[in-house]
């Protein structure tokens, strides 16, 4: 499901209405992404944003890529491996 983002400047108010322009580029929900940044991994998975780097840095190639300068997390992969793991 893509979700357009409404900012303040989108917002009017014409006659007790709200007029929503849309944004040049949809928000994807995170439960939808295939893959996610540190930052995004960390909110949904509820772990710290330095042990996300941590995970991905080491496990790169297993459930974590580096694109560019970052590193992205395979969000069905990490799952799996939270899954079968004890301890993270």
């Amino acid at each position: 499901m893509i979700k357009h983002q409404i900012t303040d400047k989108e917002k009017a108010n014409v006659n007790g209405e709200i007029a929503v322009e849309e944004t040049k580029e949809p928000v994807v929900e995170v439960h939808d992404k295939f893959l996610l940044t540190i930052k995004e991994a960390a909110a949904y998975f509820s772990i710290g944003e330095k042990k996300m780097r941590r995970l991905a840095e080491d496990n790169l190639g297993t459930y974590a890529v580096f694109s560019g300068n970052r590193y992205l997390v395979i969000r069905p992969k990490f799952e799996e491996y939270i899954c079968q793991s004890s301890t993270l």
